[in-house]
């Protein structure tokens, strides 16, 4: 009897147990639908970054945690981690500002703290942007071999893992290499890009591959200028309102050296994002992109002027000559 009653007592935890994991399963996958069918999209059409971010830094755990009963959902984990390394990035941005205005004002202590948190958040960044790669690699498999069989879908999310990687290998070598990203994902990550159309993906691929050439020279097609293809995936990227080339550009201009040219490709942004509005479908994607122009733009005018860009002057610059100015100009008034 007391057998029977124990064997009865095992068995209906059993049952208890294998049905909160069916509940949990269950839950799982309703989570992951929803995230990638309602959730993200509904978010990509949005203009609030830091909701955005709030989103993808704290429901990332909650849905990775179902694949502990469930598949890994790769696709969805490779936007959320992009999206949760780029807020990483911006907050770096925050502190290479404050490292300037704490330089400038002789306070060697705090520039050197502003500096290290600045490395560890670009550490950060690079961590989650790497994984965003890496799920990519598991739904698709390794880009620079051959071009997955893609629907439209999937080619966004293969896009969105693609920058996730170049992004990975740039934010660690920010953060001095700390994670450990492999460099050649940024060559892999250029030659997927290739697999996608240019104009249907708002000229990145054409910014990613030129990005490369303007490094590397040598690389580029005979009679292509590295630097016209670039402008002219900005272009495409402009007119699709969806402005991340325009960001790859003035990211690599301000690598390059070129003040000119880096002011040249910031005033086309400025005026593009003032004639032609966002994508509704990609709103988030394009104010990322914005905020990424922004923050090259508030690190020149923090170098030169020890604050960031005015509100509403973005495309201007702080030695810029006013009709005002050209009206009294001092020549004219000398009769010379």
């Amino acid at each position: 009897m007391y057998l029977t009653v124990r064997t009865t007592i095992v068995a209906l935890i059993l049952v208890a147990l294998t049905g909160c994991s069916s509940i949990y399963r269950t839950t799982g996958w309703f989570a992951y639908d929803f995230a990638e069918d309602y959730a993200m999209p509904y978010v990509m059409k949005t203009d609030d970054t830091e909701m955005g971010c709030a989103m993808s830094e704290s429901m990332t755990p909650m849905l990775m945690s179902f694949s502990e009963l469930t598949w890994s959902p790769d696709r969805l984990a490779t936007s959320m981690y992009m999206q949760a390394g780029a807020c990483a990035e911006a907050k770096a941005n925050e502190e290479g500002l404050t490292y300037l205005r704490a330089y400038k004002a002789q306070n060697i202590g705090e520039a050197k703290d502003a500096r290290i948190r600045q490395k560890r958040l670009f550490a950060l960044a690079a961590n989650r942007q790497y994984k965003g790669y890496k799920h990519l690699v598991s739904e698709f498999g390794e880009p620079g071999e051959t071009c997955p069989d893609m629907d439209e879908e999937e080619e966004f999310f293969w896009m969105l893992g693609l920058v996730s990687g170049l992004q990975a290998v740039m934010s660690d070598v920010r953060g001095q290499g700390e994670v450990g990203v492999p460099k050649d994902i940024a060559m892999k990550s250029v030659r997927g890009s290739q697999c996608l159309d240019a104009k249907r993906w708002w000229g990145m691929p054409t910014a990613m591959q030129a990005a490369v050439w303007t490094m590397m020279p040598d690389n580029a097609p005979d009679g292509v200028d590295p630097w016209q293809a670039l402008a002219d995936a900005s272009e495409m990227a402009g007119d699709a309102g969806v402005r991340l080339a325009q960001a790859v550009e003035i990211v690599i201009a301000d690598g390059s050296g070129n003040e000119e040219r880096l002011r040249d490709a910031i005033r086309r942004h400025a005026q593009s994002v003032k004639t032609t509005p966002s994508n509704a479908q990609y709103r988030m994607l394009d104010i990322v992109a914005h905020q990424q122009v922004l923050a090259v733009s508030d690190r020149l005018w923090t170098e030169a002027t020890g604050s960031r860009t005015p509100i509403g002057a973005l495309g201007t610059f702080w030695d810029d000559v006013s009709p005002a100015d050209e009206a009294l100009d001092i020549n004219d008034l000398l009769g010379d």
